[in-house]
């Protein structure tokens, strides 16, 4: 199968079969399963989550597209535009691929410099705040615009 892509700000209302459809603006990748179950599937742009490649003319998304939570449990890539067909997963490995990633996330987050600061305000520092400038009424002459 080959996806044509869609570059949106907001997402339709109807997703068509075969389009994904992409809002920059929103971090946001969403297209209809690419096999055929007609269920919507949304791959959020982050750190924690998909990264899109754009050459100009196709997209790719990594990692694969595993549908783990509908009926169908497809598993398959986005790359420039083709549907490449991934292994079926057992129950058991997609438990513990779904484990390692929320830990991944957990220490991302955990690691966000403005995540751990404290209460504490020892370490503050005060920033003196300067004063403007009075200037001459020579000088709001010149440098007026």
């Amino acid at each position: 199968m080959k996806f044509k892509h869609q570059f949106v700000e907001f997402m339709p209302d109807d997703i068509q079969e075969g389009i994904i459809y992409i809002s920059l603006e929103y971090k946001s990748v969403i297209h209809k399963c690419a096999c055929g179950c007609g269920k919507e599937v949304n791959t959020p742009l982050h750190s924690t989550g998909w990264k899109m490649i754009y050459n100009g003319e196709t997209i790719s998304l990594k990692p694969s597209v595993g549908n783990w939570s509908f009926d169908c449990k497809s598993h398959y890539w986005i790359i420039n535009n083709d549907v490449q067909w991934s292994s079926k997963w057992s129950d058991e490995k997609i438990r513990k691929v779904r484990k390692m990633e929320n830990s991944e996330r957990q220490e991302y987050y955990k690691n966000k410099n403005f995540e751990n600061i404290d209460n504490d305000s020892s370490d503050l520092i005060d920033i003196p705040v300067s004063k403007p400038i009075k200037k001459s009424w020579f000088q709001k002459l010149v440098f007026w615009k």
